[in-house]
C-alpha cells in the first residue's frame, strides 16, 4: 500500500501593530478567516501553476461539515515527458508532453472554531508529494494582503502521543530501520536488493496487550541505545505502537522520524478506492478525528 501522511498546522489570527493573539469568533475581530476561507476556495479552483517549481494545483471542494471546509487539492507536476507503457509488451500506451499535468487527488479540511485561539489545517500526502507549502503559503499571502489589522500564520504540530494517546491500549510494537545495507544482516545476505527497509513487531494474542500507550512509550524511549533496539546485529532507529481505538487501530510514532517529520502516517488506516488513492467518506473521517484529538490536546471543545 503506498505511504499516506497528513500534514496538521496550527492557524492563529494576530494584530499587525502589535503581533498579539486574537481569538476566533463569530462576529467582529476574530471573525475575518470565517468569510475569507469561502472566498479564498472559490478562487482557487482553476488550475494555478508554479513554473520555477514545474507544480500546480487547484481545489475542489465538497460540501462544508459544520466548522470544516473539505474536499480535493488536484495536485499536479509537468515540465517533462514521459511514456506510460504496457509492461506485458512494452508498447507505449500514452506520450505524456512536457506542458502536460499529471495529477493526483490530495485531501484538505480547513477547520476555524466558533470561538477559541486555534483553527486548523489538515492536508494530505501520498508517496512523499505534498501540496503544503503551495497551498497554506497562498493562503496566508492572500489572507494578510486582504486585511490591514489582522494577520494568519500557519505552524506545523505534531499530537503530544502521551496525551492524547496516553488512556489506549497497545496491541503491536513495531521497531523500524530505513536503507540497511545487505551486509548489516545475516538474514539479508541471500536477497538480491543492495539494501532494504526493515520493520521487526511484537504482537499480542487476540484478547491481549502490552499496556497502556502512557506505560509503554516511556520504556520504549529508555531503550533506546541499548539491547532492546537491537535484533540480529540491526539497530532500528524509529519506533511506533499500534493502539486500540474502539473498533479502530491507529499507529503512533515513539522514535524517530516517524514521530518528529510531521506527517502522522495513516497508511494503514484508511480505505483505497480502485484508483488506489483514499476514498474521501475514509480519509475525511479520519481527519476530522485527528483534529478532534489536537482539540483535546489544546484544551479546545
Amino acid at each position: 500500500m503506498s505511504k499516506i501522511g497528513l500534514y496538521v498546522y496550527q492557524l492563529v489570527l494576530s494584530r499587525t501593530d502589535n503581533y498579539q493573539s486574537i481569538p476566533f469568533s463569530n462576529v467582529g475581530i476574530g471573525s475575518e478567516l470565517h468569510g475569507f476561507l469561502p472566498q479564498f476556495i472559490a478562487g482557487k479552483q482553476t488550475a494555478r501553476q508554479n513554473n520555477i517549481i514545474e507544480r500546480s494545483w487547484r481545489l475542489a471542494p465538497a460540501r462544508d461539515s459544520g466548522r470544516a471546509k473539505q474536499g480535493i487539492v488536484h495536485y499536479g507536476t509537468y515540465g517533462f515527458t514521459s511514456s506510460i507503457i504496457n509492461p506485458q509488451n512494452n508498447q507505449v500506451l500514452y506520450g505524456r508532453g512536457a506542458n502536460d499535468v499529471e495529477e493526483i487527488p490530495l485531501y484538505y479540511q480547513f477547520w476555524v472554531p466558533d470561538a477559541g485561539n486555534y483553527g486548523f489545517a489538515v492536508l494530505q500526502s501520498f508517496r512523499e508529494r505534498s501540496c503544503v507549502t503551495q497551498v497554506l503559503g497562498e493562503l496566508q499571502r492572500d489572507f494578510n494582503q486582504s486585511y490591514d489589522h489582522v494577520r494568519v500564520t500557519h505552524r506545523k504540530i505534531m499530537p503530544t502521543d502521551d496525551e492524547v494517546y496516553q488512556g489506549y491500549p497497545v496491541k503491536k510494537i513495531m521497531l523500524s530501520r530505513k536503507r540497511v545495507p545487505r551486509d548489516r544482516a545475516e538474514i539479508l545476505r541471500n536477497l538480491p536488493a543492495d539494501e532494504a527497509n526493515i520493520e521487526l513487531s511484537f504482537s499480542v494474542t487476540r484478547n491481549g496487550r502490552f499496556g497502556m500507550f502512557r506505560d509503554v512509550a516511556p520504556q520504549i524511549r529508555a531503550a533506546r541505545g541499548g539491547a532492546a533496539m537491537v535484533f540480529d546485529g540491526i539497530e532500528f532507529n524509529e519506533a511506533s505502537a499500534l493502539i486500540s481505538i474502539g473498533n479502530t487501530y491507529r499507529k503512533v510514532g515513539i522514535i524517530g522520524p516517524s514521530n518528529t517529520a510531521g506527517v502522522i502516517d495513516i497508511t494503514d488506516d484508511v480505505q483505497l478506492g480502485a484508483d488506489m488513492h483514499p476514498e474521501f467518506n475514509s480519509i475525511s473521517a479520519i481527519a476530522t478525528q485527528i483534529i478532534s484529538d489536537f482539540r483535546t490536546q489544546y484544551g479546545m471543545s
